[in-house]
């Protein structure tokens, strides 16, 4: 299928994304820590609200050696904030950003962090949800790219796209709600100061599995903690994360955006995707069931297609690529809306 303009649009921002979220930390020196070895209590990263420290007695991440499967391989972050992708702690030099949605809320149900120094972080990611819904996922996230780019390496070396069934999109959508509720269960169970000692072999749960750990530091030629048989949590961690990035790598190579389904971080951006600031409408009368936005979609989504009057489609699976009002063939059929401003639409 013809790659238009729009598409063309996305791939050039996904791959700034790429650079200024991994390598931000070069192009803002100013941000970044010279001693990140130093315990957090003695070090500060620059940002719009005031770091989170661990209480007295939990760990951080920054307590690792190097080996363990939570060393991080990177300095501290230019701003500690976390947008709503995903934005990995293991960025080779630290990156622009601390971290994820998934981790911030993981190690500070660890520990036990007031409400009130979260309030900051949380307010700001959903203020950015609703401004762009799961556009994020879509034109942003580092490892969606990562993906697309395997996607794209597949059609150019001619391997059909599998398609793969709605009833396993569907169960891999309800699986991520399972795999956030486990980080967050675990997290919050460890925090508990009887159970304080599991720390060391629990902490970010769902970090310790996460392809991006194993994907990020390559982008700055550092080898990640591809094992760590220490204790038999972190050996099982191990190969459950060697586990993922194969099924990570398989999801994008073969099909397209599957991993996107089964991602908690875009389970929690997706929540706010119906109300966001972009829309995606649909004139019914202008539509020829054509096929082309279902046969297009990265997130095997029909709703748009099966639609039989106007309606403002914000599923909350939809990850706002856009690549169905590219392809519609029909002239303003669909179209996209920031707060209620027509930014693109169809085109023959």
């Amino acid at each position: 299928m013809k790659i238009k303009k729009l598409s063309i649009s996305r791939r050039i921002l996904q791959v700034l994304f790429l650079i200024v979220i991994i390598y931000g930390a070069y192009i803002f020196k100013g941000g970044v820590i010279d001693k990140p070895n130093e315990p957090p209590a003695q070090s500060e990263a620059k940002g719009l609200f005031p770091a989170l420290k661990p209480s007295k007695g939990s760990l951080s991440s920054e307590q690792f050696k190097k080996g363990s499967i939570l060393w991080p391989s990177g300095d501290m972050p230019v701003f500690e904030n976390y947008p709503p992708s995903l934005v990995c702690r293991f960025n080779p030099k630290g990156g622009l950003f601390k971290a994820c949605i998934v981790h911030l809320v993981s190690e500070n149900l660890t520990w036990r962090t007031n409400i009130r120094y979260l309030l900051p972080h949380i307010t700001l990611f959903i203020l950015l949800c609703f401004l762009f819904g799961r556009m994020w996922c879509g034109w942003v996230c580092p490892i969606g790219s990562v993906g697309d780019f395997l996607t794209w390496l597949r059609r150019k070396m001619n391997i059909p796209v599998k398609r793969f069934p709605v009833l396993m999109r569907k169960g891999l959508r309800t699986s991520s709600y399972g795999i956030m509720t486990l980080t967050f269960s675990i997290s919050a169970f460890i925090g508990i100061p009887n159970y304080a000692r599991f720390q060391c072999y629990w902490f970010l749960p769902y970090c310790q599995i996460c392809p991006a750990r194993l994907i990020c530091p390559l982008f700055g030629f550092i080898k990640p903690n591809w094992k760590d048989f220490s204790t038999a949590v972190s050996a099982g961690f191990t190969i459950l994360a060697w586990i993922l990035l194969g099924l990570f790598i398989a999801a994008f190579y073969w099909g397209r955006r599957v991993w996107c389904h089964l991602c908690p971080i875009g389970l929690m951006n997706s929540w706010f995707n119906r109300g966001s600031g972009v829309e995606l409408k649909k004139d019914a009368i202008k539509c020829n069931k054509c096929g082309s936005c279902a046969d297009s979609c990265p997130m095997g989504l029909t709703e748009m297609y099966e639609a039989d009057k106007n309606i403002i489609y914000n599923d909350k699976h939809c990850i706002m690529c856009m690549r169905c009002v590219d392809v519609c063939p029909r002239d303003s059929c669909l179209s996209v809306n920031f707060f209620g401003k027509k930014l693109f639409e169809s085109k023959y």
